[in-house]
């Protein structure tokens, strides 16, 4: 399997998060399917291909329960597992998601 590693790399941040049952699979899109507990990563994401599937299993525990699936705890995590299983800050592209996914014209916020 030419993902093999990729594969390996899922599986130990899975276990690191005591994440069980979920399944990664390569195609041309990077989401992460809550309901069949799958993560579908693209193999021509522009950048670290570890770092998108970091992204997508921060998704698998943080905003369960709101709209905004970008939100601070998100972010937080996502920089947490980057920095212990990459050793370094969040890249370009990641960067970018979180400008505009966050806080920008993708973000949709509620005020109380």
């Amino acid at each position: 399997m030419i993902y093999k590693k990729y594969v390996n790399f899922f599986n130990n941040v899975c276990i690191y998060l005591g994440i069980y049952d979920w399944d990664i699979k390569f195609n041309g899109d990077n989401y992460c399917w809550k309901y069949n507990k799958t993560i579908t990563i693209d193999p021509n994401y522009n950048g670290d291909l570890r770092q998108i599937i970091l992204h997508e299993i921060a998704h698998i525990n943080t905003a369960k329960f709101c709209n905004q699936k970008h939100n601070s705890q998100f972010w937080k995590l996502l920089e947490q597992l980057t920095y212990r299983f990459l050793k370094k800050d969040l890249d370009k592209q990641q960067i970018k998601h979180k400008q505009y996914m966050t806080n920008g014209i993708y973000g949709l916020c509620y005020k109380n």
